[in-house]
């Protein structure tokens, strides 16, 4: 006997702060560091998914195991100093 099940995707808005520290007098674009760590830390590997399912099968957050993870990284916009 079979379990039916249904594959849903839902868009969970991210917000990523990143820190860069640049050294004074130099042209570093701080803002293009900023978009390769961001473009980094938003991958998930299939591995990191199983441990999330694995963890989620022993203390449920809710029914179900996420099949994949994907991100969109936006140009940053600077935060207020």
């Amino acid at each position: 006997m079979s379990t039916a099940s249904k594959t849903v995707t839902v868009a969970v808005p991210v917000t990523l702060h990143v820190t860069v520290r640049v050294p004074t007098g130099t042209a570093v674009d701080a803002e293009a560091i900023a978009a390769c760590a961001a473009e980094h830390f938003a991958h998930v590997s299939h591995a990191e998914i199983a441990a999330f399912n694995e963890v989620n099968r022993v203390h449920p957050e809710a029914p179900g195991a996420v099949d994949a993870v994907s991100a969109t990284v936006e140009r940053p916009r600077r935060a207020a100093a």
